[in-house]
């Protein structure tokens, strides 16, 4: 098998790729069910949620589990990152607010999901972002 996980066939990729083994060597992932994590100290913790040391701080905010996802979705897709979401409107926030900012204008159809129009409507805006709603089917 090539060393490189990126040179792995699709197949492989679906099934090893993203694999992080926990101490015991398990063969498939373990899942992680925990909604927070342990903290040698109180000193270690505060550089943990700081940022300055790498790792795991709430569940909401990232897990072993959800990190083996998106480590293999990414190898899988050719991309340098992915960002797993707890739902497809939580999806569609994240990808609106990164892709605009104060000062921008979204031109969208007025027949959309109605979380969706509500994000635009009601929330964009709070961030500076003009939206218009037109007849999609018109152009």
């Amino acid at each position: 098998m090539p060393q490189s996980p990126k040179d792995w066939r699709p197949q492989t990729r679906l099934v090893r790729g993203g694999m992080a083994r926990s101490p015991y060597g398990e063969i498939s992932e373990a899942l992680y069910l925990t909604q927070s994590f342990a903290y040698d100290s109180a000193a270690a913790a505060d550089q943990r949620f700081s940022g300055e040391d790498p790792g795991f701080i709430y569940q909401r905010f990232g897990n072993p589990t959800t990190q083996m996802f998106e480590d293999r979705l990414a190898l899988l897709e050719g991309a340098e990152v992915c960002r797993a979401t707890a739902s497809g409107m939580s999806a569609v926030h994240v990808a609106l607010q990164g892709l605009v900012r104060a000062g921008d204008h979204v031109v969208a159809g007025r027949a959309l999901f109605g979380s969706c129009r509500w994000i635009l409507s009601h929330w964009m805006p709070r961030f500076g972002v003009d939206v218009t709603f037109v007849d999609a089917t018109d152009p």
